[in-house]
């Protein structure tokens, strides 16, 4: 119970400190543009403002069942590779023969664009009940403004930068297949771009593209992946959570027998969740940094989360110990480590303690005597028996970066006004904190 209620408390502190938008003016438009594509909202779900997390879902009555569906939209409502295909003066817009290897994008790149063209219709979108329910912000670090950016961890950085370097090259290669792209970055601002990049980052759901592949195959030689993800209207207001699993699939409706994406509570017990509670889906077993950098939320107490180690925190936290002064760390060791991706998957969980390669690494390097590659090698791939208990390095490597994480809360609080990113961010190093105290004291 005391876990419990700390949890609680937790989320809702944070929820408080969080402003929420509670406008709801686009449900009528919504549901009405969904029943012209044959929705029977069968589960009586509808869109409210909850403490915990802002706008979600409930159901008018209450959903019963160990696995009860929870929505089935029909596939003509998804905005997929199908959508875009079909799009006939979408396809205008593009020069198919300028599509070549060096200029391909992600089908994330090419749903965001048309997201915006879509946007720039105005009026004309056959869409625009839909996108009058998109975010008309996100609070990822990535919006954090320099200043912000600059008292983040250098995980979060990494993150951030990979999605400024995917979103510019997309930019740069959306403009050089066009036909006519003389006005586009008028029409198709940079900054909106970047918002519609984030609106299917964070609201797509994963279909098979052969589940829903159109006759026409016109931006095959432009995608540099797969096109397995749709936007969703409507069901990308279920919010998240790590309490739950559930399952999305595509199937025929029994009587009507058309296409239907249909999600389904997975782990349900059979207890009844009242009317009008929030309903809670899962996005994935996802730790607080994934969520924070993709998504611009965390979850305190997250039971999926862990706390991870980079070969440069470890390089760092030796370099700065006071107590390893004079003690010498042979290169070889870490050529070694990141010769064989021993670097990979580093870190520690609070209630499964040390992953196997965190051990392996700090055994290499404070535990084994020997620099050469193949007596490492033994050691590294050999018995886990033979791996010596290392408690006492990752407590120090964690009190290391506990001082770390708070240099980095007190420059965010010394700047004057924090963004939404950059308070949420904040929010989420204090979390760490409490995650990595929690795990010390299980050492």
């Amino acid at each position: 119970m005391g876990r419990t209620y700390r949890c609680r408390k937790q989320r809702l502190k944070l929820a408080a400190e969080h402003e929420q938008s509670k406008d709801e003016s686009f449900l009528p438009d919504l549901y009405k543009y969904l029943s012209s594509l044959q929705w029977k909202n069968e589960s009586r779900l509808t869109a409210r403002n909850f403490p915990l997390t802002g706008r979600g879902l409930c159901s008018k009555q209450a959903i019963c069942g160990t696995e009860p569906e929870l929505i089935r939209l029909p596939i003509d409502a998804l905005l997929t590779i199908k959508t875009l295909e079909d799009d006939e003066g979408f396809r205008e817009m593009f020069d198919e023969e300028k599509f070549d290897k060096d200029h391909k994008i992600s089908f994330q790149s090419l749903m965001a664009f048309y997201v915006l063209y879509q946007m720039a219709l105005g009026q004309e979108s056959p869409f625009k009940p839909y996108l009058k329910s998109l975010p008309t912000y996100f609070s990822t670090p990535y919006f954090c403004p320099i200043a912000e950016l600059q008292c983040l961890p250098e995980n979060i950085l990494e993150r951030t930068v990979e999605q400024n370097r995917l979103i510019k090259e997309s930019y740069k290669n959306l403009k050089i297949v066009l036909r006519n792209a003389e006005d586009f970055e008028l029409k198709y601002p940079m900054a909106q771009f970047r918002w519609s990049y984030f609106v299917v980052n964070t609201r797509s759901v994963y279909v098979l593209g052969k589940q829903i592949k159109s006759d026409k195959l016109y931006f095959q030689n432009l995608l540099s992946e797969d096109y397995n993800l749709a936007l969703a209207p409507f069901l990308d207001l279920f919010n998240h959570s790590d309490l739950v699993q559930t399952e999305a699939d595509v199937m025929r409706h029994t009587a009507s027998k058309q296409l239907e994406f249909v999600l389904t509570l997975a782990n349900g017990d059979g207890a009844k969740i009242p009317a009008y509670r929030q309903i809670f889906i899962s996005y994935g077993a996802l730790s607080n940094l994934k969520l924070l950098t993709e998504y611009g939320f965390f979850l305190p107490s997250n039971r999926h989360d862990l706390f991870e180690f980079s070969l440069m925190d470890i390089e760092n936290f030796l370099h700065m110990e006071k107590s390893f002064k004079g003690r010498v760390f042979h290169k070889n060791k870490f050529k070694f480590i990141r010769d064989h991706n021993l670097c990979d998957q580093m870190f520690v969980h609070q209630h499964e303690g040390v992953s196997h390669n965190l051990q392996v690494v700090l055994h290499l390097l404070f535990k084994e005597e020997s620099h050469f590659p193949n007596i490492l090698n033994q050691v590294a791939f050999g018995s886990i028996e033979n791996l010596q208990n290392v408690n006492e390095e990752v407590g120090l490597l964690l009190k290391f970066k506990v001082k770390e994480y708070e240099m980095y809360i007190k420059s965010l609080e010394s700047l004057r006004d924090l963004t939404k990113s950059g308070y949420i961010a904040k929010m989420y190093l204090q979390e760490c904190l409490r995650y990595m105290d929690e795990c010390l004291l299980g050492l």
